[in-house]
């Protein structure tokens, strides 16, 4: 799967390279992506022996990657008021979220985006990778759950649908 996408995208870069430079017409950054995303609507188009599950985990990653930059400057936006804001008390807490990933990439996926997110940090994996322990800057006692959820509805649900 993930070769027939990098074999795809490796030909129409190619093939692109050098229509450019048989017709020696210098072309721009956005005519150069545009000829290289055509040429790999094509390919997509004239595969039917393969499965289309690749473009699916493009599509997943995508919306992983833009899931967690929008998470990345809410938590920073977060930390800067708890920061500004005077006589503020942190509520911090040690979390354990039940596990519905399986795979030890999934896993550490979970846990890089976890720790990269300002305010939480991951510290462990149980053994058995049924539960993963993670601490968070500020989170009320009556949130506990709600953050637990936030996580998996988040994370986790986005991970789940990249097949890796």
């Amino acid at each position: 799967m993930k070769k027939v996408f990098i074999l795809h995208l490796i030909s129409s870069i190619g093939i692109s390279y050098g229509l450019i430079n048989f017709v020696s017409i210098s072309f721009t950054g956005l005519e150069i992506f545009a000829v290289v995303a055509a040429l790999l609507l094509v390919f997509w188009l004239l595969t039917y022996v393969f499965h289309r599950l690749y473009f699916n985990t493009f599509r997943a990653g995508i919306n992983l990657a833009f899931y967690f930059m929008k998470e990345l400057v809410v938590s920073n936006f977060r930390i800067i008021n708890f920061i500004l804001s005077p006589g503020h008390q942190f509520k911090p807490a040690i979390l354990e979220l039940p596990l519905t990933l399986k795979s030890d990439f999934s896993i550490t996926l979970l846990a890089n985006l976890i720790t990269l997110t300002p305010g939480t940090i991951t510290l462990e994996v149980s053994r058995d990778k049924k539960y993963l322990y993670f601490h968070i800057v500020d989170v009320p006692k009556q949130d506990i759950e709600m953050a637990k959820q936030k996580i998996k509805e988040g994370f986790e649900k986005r991970i789940m649908k990249i097949k890796a």
